[in-house]
């Protein structure tokens, strides 16, 4: 058995850029965060010759695993010199957070399953590569756009430059002292949102003049306030969504939308100012994305 551990992320607000031929070179720019809460990842042999994905130890088909599914096909490309080649893989993740609900849990997962069969075929291939892996499984799959990228940068990071790890680019924020909750109320179905030719203008439209104002003024508080100007003007903001920030306006902690889904993060300084909603979770920054268990 192969296994490790990956970082979840959060964006705040993002631009879609998806028009290079290579999607080494798509991606988004943006901002966010990587937590602690995370997804570890298992390698073992297949008992009937045929690949098997799992999900919170419930199995799930490959249509349902796909970006999973991309990356073992990535890496069995690179094995198939080796002398095994009769066999089948199981995947097993476990993920700390809700799926598809903007916490980065593809991106983890596809990490996550990269480095685990690295190890479990005893390859030779460096971590560049994947981070590659893992980049282009998300690109090609629909399940995100720069968590990989953030996720290799870690803590708050600002993506400058669209792509994986070596090509995109990302500067850290500063955290100054700032603690992070977040409380999830459900799924946005990200596909849907970056394929969508109308959504991406109107993203891109808003998001490219935040972002530059973002990198003008690199601070938390000017992140947070950034990223509810920008779910509130793109429409992402659900009602619900929309009335946790009124209802915390007057609040001494800094609020955003989980992109994408139905959520929110807190940013406070004094967990006496954390507001009493049920189900939120006190969260901790991650600063080293990929450890091996």
């Amino acid at each position: 058995m192969s296994k490790y551990w990956v970082a979840s992320h959060i964006s705040g607000i993002f631009t879609i850029h998806d028009e290079h031929p290579d999607p080494l070179y798509r991606g988004s720019q943006g901002a966010g965060f990587s937590i602690l809460r995370g997804t570890t990842t298992s390698i073992e042999y297949s008992d009937d010759k045929k690949s098997h994905f799992y999900f919170n130890d419930v199995e799930v088909d490959k249509e349902k695993a796909n970006i999973t599914n991309n990356v073992l096909n990535q890496i069995l490309v690179l094995q198939k010199n080796k002398e095994k080649s009769d066999f089948g893989i199981s995947v097993y993740h476990q993920f700390d957070v809700p799926l598809s609900c903007g916490f980065g849990a593809s991106a983890s997962g596809a990490l996550g399953c990269s480095f685990a069969l690295r190890d479990f075929f005893d390859l030779n291939i460096n971590e560049k590569y994947l981070y590659g892996v893992a980049h282009i499984a998300e690109i090609n799959e629909g399940g995100g756009l720069g968590d990989v990228l953030a996720l290799y940068q870690g803590g708050y990071e600002i993506r400058t430059r669209e792509g994986a790890p070596f090509i995109g680019k990302a500067e850290n924020i500063i955290t100054n002292g700032y603690k992070i909750a977040t409380l999830s109320s459900g799924e946005i179905a990200t596909k849907a949102i970056i394929r969508n030719p109308n959504w991406k203008e109107k993203i891109n439209n808003i998001g490219k003049v935040l972002i530059e104002n973002l990198i003008a003024e690199p601070t938390i508080s000017n992140f947070a306030t950034i990223s509810q100007q920008f779910s509130i003007t793109s429409f992402l903001a659900t009602p619900e969504i929309i009335k946790y920030m009124k209802d915390l306006e007057k609040e001494d902690v800094l609020v955003g939308q989980i992109m994408l889904g139905n959520g929110i993060f807190i940013l406070y300084k004094d967990d006496s100012k954390l507001p009493k909603f049920d189900n939120i979770i006190k969260e901790e920054l991650c600063f080293s994305a990929v450890r091996k268990l």
